[in-house]
């Protein structure tokens, strides 16, 4: 199917239902450098497949400029937040279903300052969701590699007029300057804010609503199980449930892209879809 935004950009959406009726419907988005295919493994289960066999509706998009959704000349992450995520979010609310986004990385970080603007679903999901900010990475090894890592991710699009992400090999997907140009100010100004300023972290603080934080253990430089818990906390305390999937816990030491396409992360994704069942009918926090 195909959802259409407020600048006219379709983007794709593949709907996986359960066999009964739903108990809710999930909104899955996407990392950055890849698309919605991340969320549904054609090899083995993934996590759409599973929310759906748990009773739930998965709805997996693909935001502008990735997978076989519309690709603009150009983007910003503004767009992401007030034009791709409210399009999605009002299809997918339009019969009244509980809604529940599940966002890995990008598609997590996106969907909280969606929040910030004013949506509300019934709930959020955030897997391996951060902003690389300063305040949000307590080594100093680790932060000063962020450093160097933003500067040459910022001069590589630029000089390319566009993130090379297939040409490095680090992606499926390469990304527009301006987007890059935004996480990049995220890290340099230390604030997580839209284009104009506009703080998102402050209208966090306001928002009851369940939240969901699952780190993996192995993720060590691109969600941190610090720096997902550091994000999680612009949410009033006592709205997140924080969870990290580590070996020590029976699971395994889940990396930043194997949260949501190993299949070692099955016990996880059954565990988020219990999660997403208990979240629908709750009462906000």
């Amino acid at each position: 199917m195909r959802v259409v935004t407020s600048d006219g950009v379709r983007l794709a959406v593949r709907v996986r239902a359960p066999e009964g009726r739903p108990v809710a419907r999930c909104l899955l988005v996407h990392a950055m450098m890849v698309d919605a295919r991340t969320m549904d493994r054609a090899r083995g289960p993934g996590l759409a497949s599973t929310l759906a066999e748990e009773g739930l509706e998965a709805w997996s998009a693909d935001l502008r400029g990735h997978g076989d959704s519309d690709r603009p000349a150009s983007w910003t992450y503004d767009d992401l937040v007030r034009r791709d995520l409210p399009a999605l979010i009002a299809a997918a609310s339009a019969d009244g279903l509980p809604l529940v986004i599940v966002g890995h990385s990008l598609g997590a970080h996106v969907a909280a300052a969606t929040i910030a603007e004013g949506a509300r679903p019934r709930a959020l999901v955030m897997i391996a969701g951060n902003v690389w900010r300063p305040s949000h990475e307590p080594s100093m090894r680790r932060r000063a590699l962020k450093g160097a890592l933003m500067t040459a991710f910022l001069a590589s699009a630029r000089a390319r007029g566009r993130f090379p992400s297939r040409r490095l090999g680090i992606g499926t997907v390469d990304e527009a300057t301006p987007y890059v140009e935004d996480l990049v100010r995220f890290w340099r100004t230390d604030r997580f804010a839209s284009r104009e300023g506009r703080d998102w972290v402050p209208a966090l603080r306001e928002v009851r609503m369940p939240v969901l934080a699952v780190a993996g253990a192995g993720d060590r430089l691109l969600a941190s199980p610090d720096g997902v818990r550091r994000f999680a906390d612009a949410f009033p305390p006592g709205c997140v449930d924080a969870w990290v999937v580590r070996r020590a816990s029976g699971d395994w030491d889940a990396d930043h892209m194997g949260l949501v396409t190993d299949v070692r992360s099955l016990p996880t994704w059954r565990r988020i879809a219990g999660w997403i069942r208990a979240s629908a009918d709750d009462a906000v926090p």
